[in-house]
Order: C-alpha cells, then sequence, then structure tokens
C-alpha cells in the first residue's frame, strides 16, 4: 500500500494522473489500462480448444448468421425485381408472388438471426465457463512468491472484467464484426452486379471515410483508455475506502476521502466527456457520408434511368444499398475500440494462465509417507529477492513430536522460517527435510496433507460454521466436528447460536469475534489431525481469558505432534521444549525457558522488552535467584 504525503492527503494521485495503484512485478497485471490490436493471433488460436465442444452449436449459429445476412443483402434487390417486373407492367398476380417470397425470406432471415443469437449464447457461455473454471484451477496451483508480487485486485479484474470481455466478443462484438463485414462484401457485390457504373458513383466517398477514420481513431484510442484508467482509479478508490472504513472513521477522514473522491470521480467525468465528444465525431461523418451516397445516387442514378441505362427499381435498390452499405460500416466503428480491449484483455487472460508457479513438482515426485514429525534444517538460506536473505545458514533438528518457539524482533525471519516448512516456497540454498526426506522430491500437496497451519488472522469462509471446521477434512461426520470445537473450547459459543453448527458465517467471519475466529480455526486444525503443526502467531488476537481457556486444549493439541509456535505471550512459549531465537534471519539462541534466562542474552533482552510485564506467576528477578539458586 502507498503512504501518505507529508500532508496526510491524496496518496492515491501519487500512482499516476488521476489516481489509482501502484504497478506489480508482474508485467501482465501491469496492463490494466492497455488496449490490444483489432486482431490478435495467438488469443484466437488459444481460444479454439474452447471452441471444440461446441462445433454444432456453432455449426447452427454460423449458418443463421449466413441466412440472416443473405436475407438483408436480397431485400433491395426483391423490391428491385418488384418494381421493375410487377408494379410498373401493373402484373397484380406477380406482385403477391413477390410479396409472398420476400415475407419468406424475411421470416427466413429472422430465424436464422434468433439461431446465430442464441447459439453464440451458448457458445460464448459454454467457453467462458471452462475458460473461467481453467484459470481458477490455475490460480490454486500458484506459490505463495506469485501472490507476494500480485495485487489481488488486478488479478479478479482478469478473472472477472478481461473473461467477460472475451465472451463479449464471442458471442457479440466478432460475429458481429463478421455479419457486418460479410453484408457489406454481399451490399457490394450486388451493386456492381447491377450497375458497375452507379455502384462506383455511390462509393466514391468511401477513400474519404477511412481516412478520417484513421486519423480519428488515434485521438479515440487515446479517449478510450482515459475513461479506462478513470474507471480503475474509481474502482480502486471505492474498494480501498469500503475496506478502510473502521480507519476512515477512526481517523475522521470523512470530509477528505468525500473530496479526494470527488476529484477522482471528476477526472472520470470529464473522461467520458471527452471519449463521449470523440464518439459523437464520426456518427455525423457517417451519416454525412450516407447523404452523399444517397444524393448521388438520386442524381446520377436519375440521370442513368432517363437515359434508360438503368431501371426505376434499380434505383430504388440503390437507394436502399446506400442507406444499408453505412450502417455496418457506423457498427464496426462503435465495435472497434471493443475489439482492442477484448483482444487486450484475451492477452492477459493467457499470460496469466501461463504464469509458472516458483514451487514447482518434480517429475518422479512421490507422496509423502505417513511421517512421524521429524524436521531438520540443513544449511538453509532462503531469499524473496536475490542477493538478500531473509534466512542465513540455518542448522536445525525438531525431534519428533516436539514443541519449538520461535521469538525474535519483527522481521527476524519467523514468519519465513515456518513457511519453508510446508514448502509455501523453495529453499534458496541448503535443503528441508521431513523424516529424512527432501520435502522437494515429494508432491507438494501430500505435504499439506500432513500438515495444519493456524494464522494470527484466522480466514473464515462463507458458509456455515461446520462447513469452515470441515475445510481440512471435508469427509468428517458432525460427531467428530463437534468433538474438535470441544476440544479447544469453541462449543460454548457455537451452541449458544440459534442454529448452531449450521450457524451462518459472514464474509471473513465478520459476524464472529476475533476471539471466536480463532478458536474455530483452532477446531480446523483439530479435526485435520496433523502431524506438523504450525501456530503463526496463533494466540496474538486472544484476549488473556480466551485464552486460559484454550491453553490446556492447546496442550493437549500439541501431544505427538511435531509444534512450531510463532507468539508474542509468554504463556504459549513458556512450555515448549525447545525455544529458537532469531535475530537478522539467523539463529542466535537456543535452549528452553529458563537456560536461555539464565544466558542473559538475546532473550533476555526480549524477556525483559515484551514478556515480563505478562508473565503472571513471578517477577523477572524471582525467576533468575530461582535459575541461580
Amino acid at each position: 500500500m502507498q503512504t501518505g504525503n507529508k500532508r496526510g492527503g491524496s496518496w492515491r494521485r501519487q500512482a499516476g494522473a488521476g489516481g489509482g495503484h501502484a504497478g506489480t512485478a508482474n508485467r501482465f497485471l501491469d496492463d490494466e489500462e492497455q488496449y490490444g490490436n483489432v486482431y490478435e493471433h495467438i488469443v484466437v488460436r488459444r481460444l479454439f480448444p474452447y471452441l471444440k465442444p461446441y462445433k454444432w452449436e456453432g455449426f447452427v449459429a454460423i449458418t443463421g448468421l449466413l441466412a440472416y445476412t443473405l436475407a438483408s443483402v436480397l431485400f433491395p434487390l426483391l423490391i428491385q425485381i418488384a418494381i421493375d417486373r410487377y408494379i410498373i407492367p401493373g402484373d397484380l398476380d406477380g406482385l403477391f408472388f413477390i410479396s409472398a417470397l420476400f415475407f419468406v425470406i424475411a421470416v427466413l432471415g429472422a430465424i436464422g438471426n434468433r439461431a446465430q443469437i442464441y447459439y453464440m449464447a451458448r457458445v460464448g457461455q459454454g467457453l467462458i465457463r471452462t475458460l473461467r473454471n481453467d484459470l481458477f484451477a490455475h490460480l490454486n496451483t500458484l506459490s505463495m512468491g506469485f501472490w507476494d508480487r500480485s495485487q489481488v485486485g488486478r488479478i479478479m479484474s482478469r478473472v472477472t472484467n478481461d473473461v467477460n470481455q472475451i465472451q463479449e466478443v464471442m458471442t457479440q462484438g466478432l460475429v458481429g464484426t463478421i455479419a457486418q463485414l460479410l453484408t457489406l462484401i454481399g451490399i457490394v457485390a450486388v451493386m456492381f452486379a447491377m450497375d458497375w457504373m452507379l455502384a462506383f458513383a455511390t462509393l466514391v466517398g468511401i477513400p474519404i471515410l477511412v481516412l478520417i477514420v484513421s486519423v480519428w481513431q488515434r485521438f479515440a484510442r487515446d479517449a478510450f483508455v482515459s475513461v479506462r484508467q478513470a474507471i480503475a482509479n474509481v474502482n480502486g478508490t471505492l474498494q480501498e475506502d469500503v475496506s478502510g472504513a473502521k480507519a476512515i472513521q477512526s481517523m475522521r477522514r470523512q470530509e477528505r476521502n468525500i473530496d479526494e473522491f470527488d476529484e477522482i470521480n471528476r477526472s472520470h467525468l470529464d473522461a467520458n466527456i471527452r471519449a463521449a465528444f470523440l464518439s459523437g465525431i464520426m456518427m455525423p461523418v457517417v451519416e454525412i457520408n450516407s447523404a452523399i451516397a444517397i444524393g448521388v445516387v438520386v442524381v446520377f442514378g436519375g440521370f442513368r434511368a432517363l437515359n434508360g441505362d438503368t431501371s426505376a427499381g434499380e434505383v430504388v435498390a440503390f437507394l436502399l444499398y446506400a442507406q444499408r452499405f453505412f450502417e455496418p460500416i457506423r457498427n464496426i466503428i462503435m465495435q472497434y475500440s471493443e475489439l482492442q480491449r477484448a483482444m487486450a484483455g484475451g492477452v492477459r487472460v493467457f499470460e496469466l494462465m501461463d504464469a509458472e508457479s516458483d514451487v514447482v513438482d518434480k517429475e518422479d515426485a512421490y507422496p509423502l509417507p505417513t511421517i512421524t514429525g521429524e524436521i531438520k534444517f540443513d544449511q538453509v538460506t532462503f531469499e524473496y529477492v536475490p542477493g538478500q536473505p531473509i534466512l542465513k545458514d540455518i542448522d536445525l533438528t525438531i525431534q519428533p513430536g516436539q514443541t519449538v518457539a520461535l521469538v525474535g524482533h519483527t522481521g527476524a525471519g519467523k514468519t519465513s522460517f515456518v513457511n519453508l516448512v510446508p514448502r509455501l516456497y523453495d529453499v534458496t540454498q541448503g535443503n528441508i527435510t521431513i523424516d529424512g526426506i527432501d520435502v522437494r522430491d515429494v508432491t507438494h500437496i501430500s505435504i499439506s496433507r500432513q500438515m495444519g497451519v493456524v494464522l494470527q488472522d484466522p480466514f473464515l469462509f462463507s458458509g456455515t460454521v461446520e462447513d469452515n471446521i470441515l475445510f481440512g477434512r471435508p469427509d468428517a461426520s458432525l460427531d467428530e466436528v463437534k468433538q474438535a470445537a470441544r476440544v479447544v473450547g469453541a462449543d460454548h459459543f457455537i451452541e449458544m447460536l440459534d442454529d448452531q453448527y449450521q450457524g451462518e458465517v459472514s464474509e471473513r467471519g465478520a459476524n464472529f469475534s476475533v476471539g471466536q475466529r480463532q478458536l474455530l480455526s483452532f477446531a480446523r486444525a483439530v479435526l485435520a489431525d496433523p502431524r506438523i503443526l504450525i501456530l503463526d502467531e496463533a494466540t496474538g488476537n486472544i484476549d488473556t481469558h480466551t485464552e486460559r481457556l484454550i491453553q490446556d486444549a492447546l496442550n493437549e493439541l500439541l501431544k505427538g505432534r511435531t509444534s512450531i509456535v510463532i507468539a508474542h505471550r509468554l504463556s504459549t512459549i513458556r512450555n515448549a521444549d525447545q525455544i529458537i531465537v532469531l535475530e537478522n534471519g539467523e539463529i542466535q539462541e537456543m535452549g528452553d525457558h529458563n537456560s536461555l534466562l539464565a544466558k542473559g542474552g538475546v532473550y533476555t533482552r526480549l524477556y525483559t522488552m515484551n514478556y515480563a510485564s505478562l508473565d503472571d506467576t513471578k517477577s523477572l528477578g524471582e525467576q533468575s535467584e530461582e535459575i541461580k539458586a
């Protein structure tokens, strides 16, 4: 997150004109405002495998499209035949026949149009469902390193907005453009077949229109990009202010934030007005060209009809074709930017799909067998950024069933240490083994199945209380869920709920207190029955009363399991079998609570600063005297 400027004001605008988010280390996540080419071969090629299951629907849609296009092209021609062959000669029977034929073709065209709309919707929606499922599945395989470098909001934009853009192109934009082009080709072909001289005269303004469009497109592209940037800034500001509503109100920043949002929203308004102005320019240009073409047909066509070079029916048909000719041009111009945006979205979607995880199973990786829980760090060095080690030459063996507490100042490397055990990241140097097996030699999912992690800020999912406890072991019975809740003391508040274990959990568990959410996460860990348990400052958000209630349960939970604990509370680490003191990414001291206090080193300093006031049994002096005695 960006920090505020010196006056504590409009920090959002530092990201760029009009505000927004700072960039990330992921290039494809920094392309929010880019437009692509109207046609990207790589995107179309990658989409084809998703279209294969819908070949029949695609065939019906294309057939319907051709029928509708053919009907649109035939209507003026039928009118020309009706005028020249039946109306002027006074052939009433022939006129009824051509009218019936006109009606049949109109019905067939309508059916074709309906078919192409319906079946292209089926193709597009089916394609998007499969693509979004594949994208979601791929995101779940990416390592924590990827998420560290990424902004969740932009990834959400890839999965929702960009995928929707592809769907719109498949069901409307691309198909619509093809239909318009086919209509143009059909109209031009019929016009030249009827009277090539009149056709040339009718289309004389097209080169000028093409030149105007090419110039207009350069300005319009920038305007549409500005609109996309502006709405991204508005959405980003809304999301951040809604998420930070408590902080905003506690700091009494409502008026300042309202002023900032008004300024960002004003930028959005200005960008849209400019884009609307540029969009409005082309419509009069097309209409003027259409009027010129119609005028040419009236004057030049009328002159040729008077001279007997063409018929009155052909002049009327040319008037209709001239009118219809500019409709597809108008639609293509308006779809041009949509196609650009969709192709750029497709590029971003497939770049995200191609993103590689930093942690990948070997080809010959095998499932981790049932473990006893021995963990060994052998000369382990770890870096998030090359050349900046977070952990340095860590040598450590944790025996099965042993409880190890990690302590150290903020930034000492405690969380990085525990993240390496379940292989959320790969070590830079050295190796980590579990029961003598290198974690890189076994499948990642098999490691996760024998480990449990409880975080300081537990994440609860929307659903029921039972669903959340079942999260790590979905096949467990309700009795097992209740037993897990009893072990950690969560059953007391759960059974006070109206629906007890079927009680609803709102987004992120907002309808529960922090302590209750933590107890549910403990129950989740108990039910999963892991061989290795990691508590990442897991009691940091629990009040002293609640901590005392679950301390005995935690002791039971830790029995027989290898446990690594990060905690600020003394009660959580005092009874650990071994305490590891980390400082600047290195192990400075190891031992139990009393032996480390006796050394008078780093742990003693940490204890004096952070823990002594929390120790409700004996003072530091009293403990030191006991140790000396």
